[in-house]
């Protein structure tokens, strides 16, 4: 069972943030430099608790299947109840000090309550979630001495990707979008194809979407939104998630031993473990194996609970990955009769855009704009009042253009047409075309 340390959290974290962790990983095991072996991670984190940012990031994140961070200051009159909805959806709600000062510019008894009160407010309006992350007012740290007594990481704003580990985490970079030079689409997916290909850790900074009142460098929501459509098309690469996870992932992974401690035909027992504190480190590491030649499929249980597993196909290779928490107990590998076709992923080309599917949520109308299109329960589901009587035509498609779906449909003026895919439609960015032969409407459908 996962360890319960009796553990004094402002001393606590000081001396973690001065020890030196190395990787032990057994052969063939591998462990993903970012969840799920992705390619590379981004964090989407907003300052100062504009308006808009509850309003449009958050709601629009939610549908994608995306987390982001609130860097959220404590002083007025947070929208502590919108704060909580967020964080209830898996966005983290973390501290900006409570008012928001140039930490070099104050005493350090003064610094000391804007980190220690900013915590204490967050904590006691979130229950349940611990804060430990801060991003630096005006990107001004504080000595790391006094950020490590209540925080394991802090966001500067240096303006490069960081690598696949950070060398400080007391003041991880981040890059800027606003003015000068920041705020289009492909600013954003420039960014985006670079630690692609560094395979680092990508932190962007906003503040003020569209219209926020006294927000500092409003930006546009529609070419954020379709900076995030891109990542959410791409979920097998990129993994967007919030500063915190990709926090404790990337220490952890730094600091996790795998070893096989046995194995026989039909079994391999592993002992996944790192010198972490468990009370903070507890996020899933992915791992990986070759799955034996002769298991048709295989199931993976940690201290005799069933863990998250793909069979996935690599080139030539077939792998068992899972996702297990280091300390967390014994983890077993077993041999599964059930043949599994094993999962390969598909990515769209870099040169597919949002904007390529109907991102901005443009519609083409048939008869009228109250067309709409969705997906739930399995089924896809149109509902209007003012298609032309006859044959409908009716194509989904997947973001590389491929047909998931072609059906005709004998239209006789009913107000829903619900068709069901039979579970086979993976979450993802999707694109529903009708026609009755003379006009047309498009709109793109999200599965989460």
């Amino acid at each position: 069972m996962k360890k319960n340390y009796r553990f004094i959290l402002i001393f606590g974290l000081a001396i973690l943030s001065s020890q030196l962790f190395s990787q032990t990983v057994t052969t063939p095991y591998e462990v993903a430099t970012w969840s799920g072996f992705r390619k590379a991670a981004v964090s989407f984190t907003f300052d100062d608790g504009c308006p808009n940012q509850l309003k449009i990031a958050v709601p629009y994140f939610n549908t994608l299947g995306l987390k982001l961070t609130l860097f959220t200051p404590t002083n007025g009159s947070p929208n502590w109840a919108g704060l909580k909805t967020a964080s209830d959806s898996g966005h983290e709600i973390a501290s900006h000090t409570v008012t928001h000062p140039d930490l070099s510019k104050i005493s350090v008894q003064q610094q000391v309550n804007e980190l220690k009160n900013s915590k204490t407010a967050i904590e006691s309006h979130i229950p349940n979630k611990k804060c430990l992350t801060i991003a630096y007012p005006m990107c001004v740290p504080c000595p790391d001495s006094l950020l490590y007594k209540y925080y394991i990481s802090a966001r500067g704003c240096q303006g490069f990707i960081e690598g696949k580990t950070p060398g400080n985490y007391d003041n991880i970079s981040s890059i800027g979008v606003g003015k000068p030079g920041f705020y289009t689409f492909e600013h954003y997916k420039s960014k985006f194809l670079s630690v692609g290909t560094t395979g680092g850790w990508l932190v962007l900074l906003i503040h003020a979407l569209d219209t926020d009142a006294d927000g500092f460098s409003p930006v546009p929501s529609k070419d954020m939104k379709w900076a995030a459509e891109f990542l959410a098309m791409r979920k097998p690469k990129y993994w967007t998630t919030t500063f915190l996870n990709a926090t404790l992932y990337s220490k952890e992974r730094k600091a996790v031993k795998v070893k096989e401690t046995a194995a026989t035909d039909s079994s391999f027992t592993l002992s996944v473990t790192d010198n972490l504190p468990d009370s903070i480190y507890n996020y899933p590491l992915t791992l990986r194996r070759p799955l034996p030649s002769n298991w048709p499929s295989a199931t993976v249980i940690q201290d005799s609970v069933s863990v998250p597993t793909r069979i996935v196909k690599i080139e030539t290779n077939v792998y068992i990955t899972f996702d297990v928490i280091p300390d967390l107990g014994e983890v077993k590998i077993l041999k599964n009769l059930t043949t599994v076709i094993p999962q390969i992923d598909s990515i769209p080309a870099d040169n597919i855009n949002p904007s390529d599917y109907l991102a901005a949520s443009i519609e083409q109308p048939m008869g009228s704009s109250e067309t709409k299109a969705s997906f739930n329960s399995g089924k896809l589901i149109v509902t209007s009042s003012n298609f032309s009587n006859g044959i409908l035509m009716i194509n989904l498609y997947d973001t590389k253009g491929v047909a998931m779906l072609s059906r005709k449909w004998n239209y006789k003026g009913e107000n829903e047409i619900s068709i069901d895919l039979n579970g086979n439609l993976k979450s993802g960015i999707y694109i529903v075309d009708i026609t009755d032969g003379s006009s047309s409407w498009r709109s793109k459908i999200i599965v989460n």
